[in-house]
């Protein structure tokens, strides 16, 4: 058993993965395991692996052309560790990356998920870092991810006790699988943090990337925030009933073609932000 599972999903970039393996045996936290998922059973992925000659490494293979969230799955079902980190193939941690993740984990156990900022580079573009627009303990998680997509990266390290007590995992979703992860996360009362520290250096790999496909993306998270808010009616509609009838109204107007989506999101976003203290009170009486 090890003190943080690492894992790969191997699918979409074959040719960087020795580089991403690479990156996290050269980790200054050496008690880790490496799990690389793989839904092609072929001899390249196998002998990638095989190449480098470390008892940490596992590869997990199935030759079924598996979704991102289904290698990701198998790889939590498979993993030993207190933690587990998503890593993309491509992508390449910082060498201290497992070690401050480790370390704010462990020293506040509140924290359920723990990303960064991060580096992003490709072939044809300079390198850049990604502005946060928040960082450190985040207030109500489920509510900023109604206004920002984005709050945490897509490399990020989570306690597993808490996955395994909620019985969560990951969904298909066009590309929208992370947001999914955070959102049920979220709505779990789950602790999130961001380091303002760039801790992983994310490939952009353009010939994947189609306009379509961020489209496609995009609607998928549209139609995840629309399911947010009911349950956030839920959640508290025994002190504050009137945010079902809210949330009726805003429906009935969107319907009529009077008030958008992304101006309900960001009305509910102000209403729960500036009465946040209440809201965060509440929610831990529940």
């Amino acid at each position: 058993m090890s003190s943080i599972s690492v894992i790969i999903a191997a699918g979409g970039a074959e040719k960087y993965i020795s580089g991403t393996i690479e990156s996290v045996l050269k980790q200054s936290f050496s008690d880790f395991e490496l799990i690389v998922v793989s839904s092609d059973s072929s001899d390249r992925i196998r002998s990638i692996v095989a190449s480098f000659a470390d008892k940490r490494i596992f590869l997990i293979e199935k030759n079924d052309n598996s979704e991102r969230y289904k290698l990701l799955n198998r790889g939590i079902k498979a993993s030993t560790g207190k933690y587990f980190v998503v890593l993309d193939a491509g992508s390449i941690m910082h060498v201290d990356m497992l070690k401050i993740h480790y370390s704010i984990m462990e020293a506040y156990p509140a924290i359920t998920l723990s990303g960064s900022s991060e580096i992003v580079f490709g072939k044809k573009m300079p390198n850049r870092m990604d502005d946060l627009k928040i960082k450190g303990w985040i207030e109500l998680p489920i509510i900023q991810l109604l206004l920002d997509d984005e709050i945490v990266k897509p490399t990020y390290m989570v306690r597993k006790t808490f996955i395994n007590q909620h019985k969560l995992y990951y969904e298909g979703g066009n590309g929208a699988e992370d947001y999914t992860f955070w959102k049920e996360t979220a709505l779990k009362d789950g602790g999130f943090y961001i380091d303002s520290q760039p801790l992983v250096y994310r490939r952009i790999i353009h010939e994947n990337i189609s306009r379509g496909h961020r489209l496609e993306k995009l609607q998928a998270i549209s139609k995840i925030k629309k399911r947010i808010l009911p349950a956030l009616c839920e959640k508290y509609k025994v002190t504050y009933p009137a945010l079902t009838a809210l949330h009726n109204a805003c429906q009935e107007l969107s319907g009529q073609h009077l008030f958008s989506d992304d101006e309900t999101f960001k009305l509910f976003y102000s209403l729960f932000m500036k009465n946040k203290d209440l809201f965060i009170n509440l929610l831990q009486a529940i």
